[in-house]
């Protein structure tokens, strides 16, 4: 016998995420806000990392953050759960969900984030997925035929790696029609929605809607810091799952000093990335035979024809120093690549290349 027969049988067919750092000049591939913080910013944020004490424990909830958090989505703070990253909120939540040996299905449109599915596979979870529909919006009748049973369901919005927006009444329509079925509106993306943005979730809102969000995407990417606001019944159930202590205490620290003085920085800088994302959809429209889906996230996504080129495109442009994302493997996606909004400097080199190109 061996110590394998222990193993979980859905690890077999799941791969390691694990991204090497790239020294690339120009990294228009992982979907960070690009703009740097300010000389000031850092130098603030610096001294509150030497005022911490490295040798203590962080708080063992955030309680701080939380109520910075609170405040700022009108809910009691014990509703705010904090998670290292989104990834950490994704198993917690999908942990306290999977109820006995054999757990409920998780629902998720496809393509999307991927650690929805990869999450629900380590833990045994049965996982239904469902294509968009050609324009990368929700198939309303697929989505209606595979949530009877549900115990979940995560809807990114703005999507990854798509860059689309699904309808707000037809998200909004879903939940109501399940009620039994915890839906989980992942805003990673929202804060590049700009004058778009439709509140889907309101703190009275229905009880099995759960906002997600996360830092990563709007300048605090190193600290992984996500959170998701649920009601509290289910709040109190995602904190007995939580590993006390989660947060470091310089995340902790660095996320409270930004949402309590920075605020005005970080929405500037997110202004500058969405204007940024406007010449980056034109810079991709230049390239021949292309077609670039309508972006509402801080990514662009774009079909190059024939598929080949796809491919082609990310190896030449790796070349010269620039990442983007191919996708041209994933079901739905033949053909496509994913570009990441950049500064202004990015895109000056990456509109210099482009202009150097044959693909």
């Amino acid at each position: 016998m061996s110590w394998r027969k222990h193993l979980r049988p859905g690890l077999a067919q799941l791969e390691i995420y694990d991204v090497p750092p790239s020294d690339a000049p120009t990294r228009l591939h992982a979907n960070e806000c690009p703009e740097p913080w300010p000389p000031a910013v850092l130098e603030a944020l610096g001294r509150e990392v030497a005022g911490l004490e490295l040798n203590r424990y962080p708080d063992t909830s955030g309680r701080e953050l939380r109520a910075l958090l609170g405040a700022k989505h009108g809910v009691d703070p014990d509703r705010v759960v904090l998670g290292n990253g989104s990834d950490e909120v994704i198993s917690i939540l999908l942990t306290a969900l999977s109820r006995g040996p054999s757990p409920a299905p998780l629902v998720v449109p496809t393509p999307t984030f991927v650690m929805y599915a990869h999450t629900a596979t380590v833990l045994d979870v049965p996982v239904r997925e469902v294509p968009l529909d050609a324009r990368f919006g929700l198939d309303l009748s697929a989505m209606r035929a595979a949530l009877p049973g549900a115990a979940s369901c995560f809807l990114a919005r703005p999507n990854n790696p798509t860059s689309s927006l699904f309808e707000a009444e037809q998200v909004l329509d879903l939940v109501r029609e399940f009620p039994d079925t915890i839906f989980v509106l992942d805003e990673a993306y929202a804060a590049y929605l700009g004058r778009e943005r439709t509140p889907l979730w309101t703190p009275d809102g229905p009880d099995n809607l759960v906002l997600m969000t996360t830092l990563s995407k709007v300048g605090l990417a190193a600290l992984r810091l996500g959170y998701c606001i649920a009601h509290p019944e289910l709040a109190t159930a995602l904190n007995k799952v939580r590993h006390p202590y989660n947060i470091s205490a310089t995340s902790l620290a660095l996320a409270t000093a930004v949402l309590r003085d920075h605020e005005a920085v970080q929405d500037a800088m997110i202004d500058a990335a969405i204007a940024n994302r406007a010449r980056l959809v034109e810079l991709l429209r230049g390239l021949p035979a292309t077609e670039v889906y309508p972006a509402h996230g801080n990514l662009v996504l774009a079909r190059l024809d024939p598929p080949t080129r796809a491919q082609a495109l990310v190896a030449a442009l790796a070349e010269r120093g620039i990442r983007i994302k191919d996708q041209s493997k994933v079901a739905g996606l033949e053909g496509c690549v994913r570009v990441s909004v950049g500064t202004s400097v990015e895109l000056d080199h990456l509109a210099q290349a482009l202009g150097q190109l044959e693909i």
